[in-house]
């Protein structure tokens, strides 16, 4: 599960933790009106003026004359940002802080209904929490992180991530959305299109075609679209969406082959063992599934039927993996006579598992990349080419674990 924490109006609350006497009073935040220059953050009640982000402060006093106007104190809201995540970091260390507090920064997401309160959001990676456990996991968080910092988050809980943003941003402060995965089309087809990433063009042209919700949207047909506006409504429309429910894979492959003459020869039947080893597991590669278990049938001439299992150590589709232990059971036979036919099944099957790559030094993969890398540094001498070291690996943010070093230029390889 994917849970998104958010604390909206992030720098006024700030603002107003660090002063009892702001707390009643509107907030107009990053200078006085009469300064030339849009206004960083603001609270509740002057967005319910109809102050946006960008706006400058000249007309955020038009809209709303009763503000208070501070100046930002930009370090102040880094350093208690950091502390909420401190926090969080007791319950996980997979943690993506966004910076949404403020209204003039170069992210997509200020322009569209996830920046408009202008939080502080985090995304947690629960890793697989169930949705049960998972509610009562952030329930907890959520009241600890009120009584260490006062804030009152909104938190998102979903299997993945955007869902999670949008239920976060939906959710009354001090609450807890959870959206089961069967509801997850449900739940966002009644959300505006303000939610997508959308240009102001693109936005437009979808209203004049009466296109206001992501329920909307996500019932149109891809190629339609992306003839329409480009390859750029993918992502959108794949937001829009929302998570697609893998297929379930196939519960058993099973292959039969029938011979016209007994086969008595070991190396002939380890060929034709081979050929259908190859087809299975291309099956298998293509619906993305992996066998736990090998059977292997094979009907004599003399009527007889020997059958064997085989326990994988762990779920493959790798073919030498699978061959091997055809192989092993084989070996323990006693053919006394020929085989008639041969049957090869995988029963049991489970998704397959992705694993990502390693681009840190310690693979083999690693290691040719890192070659790779060398020889294009010595021929372009440029510093294109860098290399991540591991640095904090237990630090909150993702972008302070490592650092990115230049590789060394070396003459030899030019």
């Amino acid at each position: 599960m994917i849970a998104c924490l958010a604390i909206p109006y992030f720098a006024a609350a700030v603002e107003r933790r660090a002063n009892d006497a702001l707390t009643p009073q509107p907030l107009a935040i990053g200078g006085q009106p009469w300064e030339a220059r849009p206004v960083y953050a603001f609270s509740q009640e002057v967005a319910r003026q109809g102050v946006n982000a960008g706006m400058s402060l000249r007309l955020v006093q038009v809209l709303s004359p009763e503000s208070q106007f501070l100046p930002a104190h930009k370090p102040e809201y880094g350093r208690v940002s950091a502390e909420v995540i401190d926090v969080l970091s007791d319950f996980s260390p997979d943690i993506e802080p966004q910076e949404l507090w403020h209204s003039f920064a170069d992210s997509t997401l200020h322009f569209t209904a996830h920046g408009r309160t202008l939080p502080a959001r985090y995304c947690l990676d629960l890793d697989g929490l169930p949705l049960k456990e998972a509610i009562h996991f952030m329930q907890t968080m959520g009241q600890q992180l009120r009584s260490q910092t006062s804030f009152a988050p909104t938190i998102g809980l979903s299997a993945d991530k955007f869902t999670a943003q949008v239920a976060a941003t939906v959710s009354r402060p001090n609450h807890l959305l959870p959206v089961e995965p069967e509801n997850h089309a449900s739940f966002l087809a009644s959300r505006p299109l303000a939610f997508l990433p959308l240009d102001k063009e693109t936005n437009r042209r979808l209203h004049l075609m009466g296109i206001r919700t992501l329920g909307q949207l996500a019932a149109l047909l891809l190629p339609a679209l992306q003839e329409q506006f480009g390859s750029s409504i993918t992502h959108p429309f794949q937001l829009a969406q929302g998570p697609i429910q893998p297929q379930p894979a196939a519960q058993e492959e099973t292959i039969r082959q029938v011979f016209d003459d007994p086969i008595d020869n070991l190396q002939v039947l380890t060929a034709v063992l081979t050929g259908i080893v190859n087809e299975l597991t291309h099956r298998l590669h293509t619906a993305m599934s992996a066998g736990h278990t090998v059977q292997l049938t094979l009907e004599m001439a003399d009527g007889r039927t020997c059958q064997q299992t085989v326990t994988l150590r762990q779920p493959t589709a790798d073919p030498l993996h699978i061959l091997t232990a055809c192989q092993t059971v084989i070996a323990a036979l006693n053919l006394t006579s020929g085989i008639m036919a041969v049957t090869l099944t995988l029963p049991d099957l489970t998704p397959a598992t992705a694993q990502q790559l390693s681009l840190f030094p310690g693979t083999a993969i690693a290691s040719r990349l890192q070659q790779t890398a060398h020889n294009l540094e010595a021929r372009y001498q440029d510093g294109r080419f860098y290399q991540p070291i591991l640095t904090e690996t237990q630090h909150p943010l993702p972008e302070r674990r490592f650092q990115l070093r230049p590789f060394a230029y070396d003459p030899a390889l030019a």
